[in-house]
């Protein structure tokens, strides 16, 4: 639907230099752009350092706008480098360049925020579920395992996890946007987060009920440690959070995956 108060400006990396000359005024920029977020690229330090170098440019070019705020979107898998930070240890996984370039591409930005004197707000999402993802992340494929009647190869699944619906998701990024506390990084997701194995056996029970599930059939190479965020901030700080029907929100997402190629 077309809607006069939307107006797409097209620029991949290398032009973000120049947003500024097509974009006059705007109040927040949202920087979700991110190249090599799963697969080989996701392991690529060349191009993960470009991902900061073009974010960086980003928070650069919203001061140029006379944005007043930059809204960035960084990812839990941020917390490993953080735990590996505070024990002194080097990760050995190699998903960790990801990480490390998301937590550093953040840790500039709110420097960079206050040189150019604009608020900043760094959001870590949750595995985000719903229409319009195409991935194969283990959201999708385990859905899709649903839905032919397979049983998954799981982990033990006692740690902590989180599925978010897209609709809660934009809410919440919303909310930040318009009423986050500078500085302040914030998680998104629930203000009750599950082990993985209930999310998992609730989606087994919304989409294939029955079903006999396979835990702790692949070892868990790493476990989130959510110590590092407080999953109620943003409702604290902004009222907004959460509210979308976990049952509703599998349904609809189960019904996306009926529509992929796997």
């Amino acid at each position: 639907m077309e809607n006069e108060q939307f107006r797409p400006v097209k620029a991949d990396f290398s032009e973000y230099g120049l947003l500024s000359n097509q974009i006059s005024k705007a109040d927040i920029f949202y920087h979700f752009a991110w190249d090599g977020v799963g697969g080989e690229n996701a392991v690529n330090c060349e191009i993960q350092l470009e991902n900061i170098k073009a974010t960086c440019e980003a928070i650069q070019q919203a001061a140029k706008i006379g944005c007043k705020k930059f809204v960035y979107a960084g990812s839990v898998s941020e917390l490993e480098i953080r735990e590996c930070l505070d024990k002194n240890v080097c990760a050995p996984r190699l998903h960790c360049v990801y990480a490390s370039a998301k937590l550093t591409a953040e840790t500039l930005c709110k420097i960079l925020a206050a040189q150019y004197g604009i608020l900043f707000n760094a959001g870590l999402f949750a595995n985000i579920i719903g229409p319009g993802d195409y991935s194969r992340r283990s959201t999708n494929s385990i859905l899709n395992q649903f839905l032919h009647g397979e049983a998954p190869k799981l982990v033990k699944g006692d740690g902590l996890n989180d599925w978010l619906y897209i609709k809660d998701a934009v809410r919440l990024i919303e909310a930040m946007g318009e009423y986050g506390k500078h500085n302040k990084t914030y998680y998104i997701g629930h203000t009750e987060l599950w082990p993985l194995r209930k999310t998992i056996e609730k989606a087994r029970d919304i989409v294939a009920p029955g079903l006999q599930l396979k835990f702790g059939v692949i070892p868990d190479t790493f476990l989130t440690d959510y110590s590092y965020v407080d999953p109620k901030a943003l409702f604290l700080d902004t009222g907004c959070k959460a509210s979308y029907s976990f049952t509703q929100a599998i349904r609809e997402t189960a019904d996306w995956v009926r529509t992929l190629s796997f």
